[in-house]
């Protein structure tokens, strides 16, 4: 029996609270809004099969995100796209800003964000918009959590970096 038997009233309430997110963080994944719905409708339909594997409903969102990522990927890779863009874009047209300062802080990391390798957005995304933990964003990418642990270090730093020096030319210092 799993934690949510086969209620299928819970699992909609489910689907309600976490769909706009694992639908936006599949979206600035794949800038494609046709691939990221089909991703997001696989990955929701592949968790209400495996729902008796989810031992705690706090986890649901990030499993759910996993899981529609990697659908996502799969999908990318049977259209032979391998490029993804970035999310910078739509994610930073999402916030909103009220006073110049922010506005000039949303470009800064607009500038830092476009000037970032795929490699570092995308776990800069995992990480922070997605909230996946290192072990979850190592199996994702197929890679070690060492290697998960290092490049969202090296990641944070070369952004860090850049909206450092975004704001000193703003500056002028």
């Amino acid at each position: 029996m799993s934690l949510y038997g086969s209620n299928l009233d819970v699992f909609e309430i489910l689907v309600k609270q976490n769909y706009e997110k694992v639908y936006h963080t599949v979206y600035f994944y794949t800038k494609d809004k046709f691939i990221s719905e089909d991703a997001v409708q696989q990955a929701f339909i592949i968790a209400y099969n495996k729902l008796y594997q989810l031992k705690s409903k706090d986890k649901f969102a990030s499993w759910v995100i996993s899981i529609a990522l990697n659908e996502a990927k799969h999908m990318l890779k049977d259209n032979n796209n391998e490029r993804i863009t970035p999310i910078t874009n739509y994610h930073l047209n999402t916030l909103s800003y009220g006073e110049e300062n922010d506005i000039d802080l949303r470009e800064d990391i607009d500038n830092a964000l476009n000037k970032l390798k795929h490699k570092e957005t995308e776990i800069l995304v995992l990480k922070y918009y997605a909230d996946l933990t290192l072990q979850q964003i190592s199996d994702l990418l197929g890679i070690n959590l060492a290697n998960a642990k290092v490049r969202l270090h090296r990641a944070k730093d070369k952004f860090r970096k850049m909206i450092d020096s975004e704001i000193k030319q703003k500056t002028g210092g």
